[in-house]
């Protein structure tokens, strides 16, 4: 069928192929500092965190050390205040020390829990920063891992941009200049990069807009390179191509005594 029709849409269809290839390369390209710029953010999410944690039992600690040394600063009262017990001359003297016994006796209790609640709360800080680190190691060994394949990866790549470049070169030497321009202005408008297109059942594959019948008839000839009316992509005619025809017909339904059996 490729005989019949305009060298040109041969080319230019080859080219739309090398260019969707390319297109993907340097999408993944693109993607690589992004996943490289993720990785580094996770790792240092998770040491934002950790330092937090570290720093919120360093706080804890401190906290309760200063609690524990009233506590030990209320034992020596509870003992002062036994031996005043000893020494009292008057019923008022001893109401007054036994009533700084017992509030220093609450004070203690109360210091005791909390001090308690403190220790737990450390015990859970410690469990948490253990945790915390074994996942960042893991996390470090995983990104360099990645970034180790993502290194390689961009090497091939590269690779086979240029592979691509070096046949697209090669391409756009037999296209004539004026449609290679309008080609690679219109390729430039879609982010899919696809400008052109082929049309199939009389319709741009692209936009889904019908095609005028006269222009469609025109395609067919396989003469003339046309713009889409709706979407302005460069058309061309699927059936000079099989298997682009036949990728764009619809899939058979199976009959509903298949879908019955399965």
């Amino acid at each position: 069928m490729t005989d019949s029709i305009d060298p040109q849409i041969v080319a230019l269809r080859k080219l739309q192929r090398q260019d969707r290839r390319l297109s993907v390369f340097e999408r993944r390209l693109r993607n690589i500092p992004k996943r490289l710029k993720d990785l580094d953010m996770d790792l240092r999410k998770l040491e934002s965190m950790l330092d937090a944690e570290r720093s919120k039992l360093e706080e804890t600690r401190a906290f309760q050390s200063r609690q524990e040394s009233q506590l030990h600063d209320e034992e020596v009262m509870i003992k002062s205040s036994k031996a005043r017990l000893n020494q009292v001359k008057t019923a008022r003297e001893l109401n007054a020390t036994q009533r700084e016994l017992e509030s220093t006796r609450r004070m203690m209790s109360t210091r005791t829990e909390e001090i308690a609640k403190l220790q737990k709360a450390v015990d859970e800080t410690e469990a948490r920063i253990t945790k915390m680190d074994a996942m960042l190691s893991e996390l470090r060994s995983q990104a360099e891992s990645e970034k180790a394949r993502l290194s390689a990866d961009k090497e091939k790549l590269e690779e086979a941009v240029r592979k691509v470049q070096k046949r697209r070169a090669k391409l756009t030497k037999g296209i004539d200049p004026q449609t290679l321009r309008t080609y690679e202005r219109i390729r430039k408008r879609f982010a899919d990069g696809m400008a052109f297109i082929p049309a199939h059942r009389e319709r741009c594959t692209a936009c889904k807009m019908m095609i005028p019948n006269i222009m469609y008839m025109q395609l067919m000839k396989g003469r003339d390179i046309i713009a889409c009316e709706s979407c302005s992509r460069l058309l061309y005619w699927s059936g000079h191509f099989p298997k682009d025809a036949e990728k764009l017909e619809p899939k058979p339904k199976p009959p509903p005594d298949a879908k019955a059996a399965s």
